[in-house]
């Protein structure tokens, strides 16, 4: 059994609690709180950008402050974090970005 308690979760877990009483009108993010960073609350945007976006706008996450993250030439992530409530709170928003096609050798010759 690992020394980590429940407890130990209290500052993630309590952010958690008090962003959803402080901002219910938020789109739901995944949430994401674990035993490896236990003050760490990790609030993940899959399907739209917009709603990282009101996040990041919500907790005053400066937009110069959102990493840019690319991962090859189609996908990446933009994340910011934030202390609230006793706890870190990292906004991840992942991305697809449009791939260009590369030219065929016929269209090319």
């Amino acid at each position: 059994m690992s020394g980590i308690r429940l407890k130990d979760l209290s500052a993630a877990l309590g952010a958690l609690q008090l962003l959803t009483l402080n901002h219910p009108e938020l789109p739901a993010p995944c949430a994401d709180v674990s035993t490896v960073f236990p003050d760490r609350l990790r609030l993940a945007f899959h399907e739209s950008l917009a709603d990282f976006e009101a996040w990041r706008e919500a907790l005053g996450v400066a937009s110069e402050a959102v990493e840019l993250r690319l991962w090859g030439r189609a996908s990446g992530s933009l994340r910011g974090s934030v202390a609230y409530a006793g706890a870190t709170v990292e906004l991840i928003g992942f991305l697809q970005l449009a791939t260009l096609e590369e030219p065929s050798e016929e269209a090319a010759g």
